[in-house]
């Protein structure tokens, strides 16, 4: 087992090498940038906005512009990680072979397909979730940094783009590459026909998602501060105690939307508090390793039962 476990990692080793190096060149970058920002000192002004003074002011622009010039690229690249790990990790481990016609010997001679098939996947999944989870953590402590005065752990800021989200997307993006290369059987489609799907199904899972999670979304006074919170929707309290929303009150009172002040009526907001934001998480994790369980163990019945070439 050790012997096929190493195999294994040569037989990817400059793909490990190179998403392993851009892996710490994300989290250092993270990890930096983070200091740099809480260098700044503006946490306490962000914290008390009504003891804003000029100081902080200039701060802020200070801290923004770094946020936008340095945060933001670091994020981006750290997105991208679940992506990267799919495509370059996942995709090649079976299609690669069977392209190659490697499988053939490698399938008459092992003992059981099966078992091949566990010893070529595991230790590629482990070292992506193990990966993507530390990238995770950078992001987090980043996103931390860029949202001073908020509990990153129970707020929704940079949700689906930290934390351990980011090692299940990539886990069910490498499972999702993986069974696509048992079934296509060469490497370049593969990739390309993963990276559409890829994409689209974890949008259409984070939308179907928000769906549900709307439903125990609550009503809150919009007054531009929810800070944490996952914001939903906004609407206009009527007298009556209605919401409406901009449609619904251009046909009810016309007028109101004519003003040059705008509509007068009290903002509220339904949002989903910050609070939960570790249940909301936690729920979406496991809707994606359950699918990516269910991909893997399909590959591994295509395995068995496809022919070599």
């Amino acid at each position: 087992m050790v012997e096929s476990i190493r195999l294994t990692f040569r037989l990817h080793r400059f793909e490990l090498l190179i998403l392993a190096g851009f892996t710490a060149l994300v989290v250092v970058a993270a990890l930096v940038v983070a200091g740099r920002l809480d260098g700044l000192g503006y946490g306490p002004c962000a914290q008390v906005m009504e003891t804003y003074t000029r100081s902080c002011e200039v701060l802020a622009q200070r801290f923004y512009a770094m946020d936008s010039r340095e945060a933001t690229p670091v994020l981006t690249l750290a997105a991208m990680l679940p992506y990267a790990f799919g495509l370059f990790l996942g995709a090649p481990i079976v299609a690669r072979e069977i392209e190659r016609g490697t499988t053939r010997l490698a399938w008459s001679i092992a003992p059981s397909r099966l078992r091949w098939y566990i010893l070529r996947t595991a230790p590629i999944v482990v070292v992506v979730v193990l990966l993507a989870f530390v990238a995770g953590m950078a992001a987090d402590r980043l996103f931390a940094a860029r949202s001073p005065g908020v509990d990153i752990s129970n707020a929704f800021d940079g949700y689906g783009y930290r934390g351990g989200l980011l090692a299940v997307q990539a886990l069910v993006i490498t499972a999702g590459a993986l069974g696509l290369g048992t079934v296509v059987g060469r490497l370049l489609p593969t990739i390309i026909i993963a990276l559409v799907l890829g994409i689209l199904g974890i949008d259409l899972v984070g939308k179907l998602h928000e769906q549900y999670t709307r439903r125990e979304a609550i009503i809150v006074a919009d007054d531009g501060e929810i800070r944490g919170a996952r914001y939903i929707d906004q609407f206009f309290e009527l007298p009556d105690g209605r919401l409406v929303g901009w449609n619904e009150l251009a046909e009810i009172d016309p007028a109101a939307m004519e003003s040059e002040m705008g509509p007068q009526y009290p903002m509220v907001a339904l949002v989903v508090p910050g609070e939960r934001y570790r249940e909301v998480e936690a729920r979406e994790a496991i809707v994606l390793t359950g699918i990516a369980a269910v991909m893997l163990i399909g590959a591994g019945v295509i395995v068995r039962r496809r022919r070599p070439g």
